[in-house]
């Protein structure tokens, strides 16, 4: 943990951009995953109105697009929910350096 602190100490700016950038991309796997799963139920909806079996991932329903990235069971979400709690921790250490670094005016 020390070499991580010291890594944000001597740039606080780029662990900030980082920090973010994380937050944002895990956002956005559970978000694709929310929207994912609510077409998988539009399209089960109409498999059963039709009287087809439902399907159960995105891939047997959508095989035309790369569906792998997004999150469907326990480990995906897992995942995105660690990138997105270590975007904030980031995000949160960065921002303390970047106070400490600060003069005293608030203006550097």
């Amino acid at each position: 943990m020390h070499w991580l602190r010291s890594r944000i100490d001597r740039h606080p700016r780029l662990a900030l951009i980082l920090g973010k950038a994380i937050f944002l991309a895990g956002s956005i796997l559970i978000v694709g995953a929310v929207f994912a799963r609510s077409g998988l139920v539009a399209v089960n909806t109409e498999r059963a109105a039709a009287g087809q079996p439902a399907v159960r991932t995105l891939a047997e329903a959508y095989p035309q697009y790369p569906t792998w990235i997004v999150p469907e069971g326990p480990v995906g979400y897992s995942i995105a929910a660690a990138l997105v709690l270590a975007g904030m921790a980031l995000t949160v250490l960065a921002e303390q350096a970047a106070r400490r670094g600060m003069p005293r005016g608030g203006a550097r």
